[in-house]
């Protein structure tokens, strides 16, 4: 292995920590009305003959600043779809219109707006605890390939100060998302 895979390593993996925390923010609600707040939701269909995703079950759109249209591939399950958005944790209403379930989804409160941007600022903070645990193992691998005489002290020193450029580099991005949701959050 060579210094220049373990740069590649050390990268990839912290794409996919940020790609991963980006998933993570999309499903805290903001202001405005958003697809992924319902997508997850399991739904019990088919007399509990099946337990799927919401997304897996209808198509998702979104009408306006605060309404969400859901209209299931199968029209005879909009009551277990109904049931399910009822009984999540995310208090909304769903009111069914026809063949289409429509949620109006109501203006976050203060209260609300705190408790989300508290909840953005966890998930960031897991993100740069996954990406210290992944500069820590790199930095072994390393530390190994000094120990097995493969790279010089010197190539060791230049390589830990190349992961940590690319560390901070991730780690900033990620204080960027923060303050995007942030104002995502805070905007009324």
């Amino acid at each position: 292995m060579n210094l220049d895979t373990i740069y590649n390593q050390f990268t990839k993996r912290s794409q996919e920590i940020i790609t991963y925390t980006i998933e993570e923010l999309r499903h805290i609600r903001t202001g405005k009305a958003n697809a992924t707040l319902v997508e997850d939701i399991e739904v019990s269909a088919y007399n509990g003959q099946a337990s799927l995703k919401l997304r897996e079950l209808a198509s998702i759109a979104i009408e306006g600043p605060s309404m969400i249209l859901i209209e299931p591939f199968d029209p005879s399950i909009i009551q277990d779809i109904e049931k399910a958005i009822r009984l999540s944790p995310l208090s909304l209403s769903p009111s069914v219109d026809g063949k289409i379930v429509r949620i109006t989804t109501p203006p976050l409160t203060e209260e609300q707006r705190i408790k989300y941007v508290k909840l953005s600022n966890e998930k960031i903070e897991e993100g740069k605890i996954q990406l210290r645990i992944a500069r820590d193992e790199i930095r072994k691998k390393i530390r190994s390939l000094l120990d097995d005489k493969s790279i010089s002290e010197d190539d060791k020193f230049r390589s830990e100060k190349q992961i940590d450029k690319i560390a901070k580099d991730y780690t900033d991005k990620l204080e960027d998302l923060k303050k995007r949701k942030y104002e995502e959050i805070m905007t009324v």
